[in-house]
């Protein structure tokens, strides 16, 4: 047997975060062994986590948000703001699940929650690929897209894509698009 002494430790952390659209909130992220802290957390399911995509339209491109003190507040010219909005409507709607539904995230199996913001350049829409949510930063005339009611909808896609089999186009597309507005 060989002994594996890890490097880096890391763990859940209770933060706060001035949001965009939320006002402040609490939320649980990575505390990164005294080194900042990330959004990413392990409470619920296998996690939510949400990353920045620097206006890349490259989800491997993407970086971890971090924070020096845990207080995140983050408003500034990239509107990183929103990120948390992000991960906090992602911890949101996984409670919800949780609580209203009993189930353990989207699959039922704790199904890990990711979020990608800053998604291209003056993209204005928020959607789920079958992995992940990605958000738009909007353009001159619309907000970005990570208001709760959005992060919502986008994580109702994949409860949608692992319950129904609904094949998303069509009317099973436009149900599916219904169930999303629903949640």
């Amino acid at each position: 047997m060989v002994f594996v002494n890890e490097e880096i430790h890391v763990a859940n952390a209770i933060g706060t975060a001035v949001t965009g659209y939320s006002g402040t909130r609490t939320i649980i992220t990575d505390s990164l062994d005294g080194n900042g802290y990330r959004l990413r957390e392990t409470t619920r399911g296998n996690g939510i986590s949400t990353f920045d995509m620097n206006k890349s339209t490259q989800h491997g491109q993407a970086v971890d948000f971090t924070d020096a003190d845990n207080l995140w507040t983050n408003a500034n010219i990239n509107l990183d703001q929103y990120a948390t909005d992000a991960h906090w409507g992602a911890e949101k709607t996984y409670d919800y699940l949780d609580s209203i539904h009993g189930r353990n995230s989207i699959d039922g199996a704790g199904f890990r929650l990711l979020s990608y913001v800053h998604y291209g350049s003056n993209y204005v829409n928020a959607f789920w690929d079958g992995q992940r949510m990605t958000y738009g930063d909007g353009d001159q005339t619309t907000s970005p897209l990570t208001t709760l009611d959005i992060s919502g909808h986008e994580i109702a896609h994949g409860l949608t894509s692992n319950s129904a089999g609904l094949i998303y186009r069509s009317e099973s597309g436009a149900l599916n698009e219904s169930f999303s507005d629903i949640f």
